[in-house]
């Protein structure tokens, strides 16, 4: 899997190729150097489904109106003339 396709998974798509991955690593029917690269591809999943998880987590901070550091953030507030 090179990185470009790495990259277009979903959350969901790479969670399930990395439990494959797991799979395929406990079963522990793999040679040294498949079982060398079937954990470099794990690595780089997991690294990517954290990828996708923080971009969640900050979109989530920025919908609620919390900082990075815990703060919620304040933003005056306009009432518009059509909801009057």
């Amino acid at each position: 899997m090179t990185l470009e396709d790495l990259n277009r998974l979903t959350f969901e798509q790479a969670l399930e190729a990395l439990e494959k991955e797991v799979e395929a690593l406990e079963h522990g029917q793999l040679g040294l150097e498949e079982a060398l690269a079937c954990y470099e591809r794990g690595v780089a999943l997991l690294r990517h489904c954290h990828q996708l998880l923080e971009q969640a987590e900050r979109r989530v901070r920025e919908l609620t109106g919390i900082s990075e550091t815990g703060e919620p953030k304040l933003r005056q507030f306009t009432v518009h003339e059509e909801e009057k």
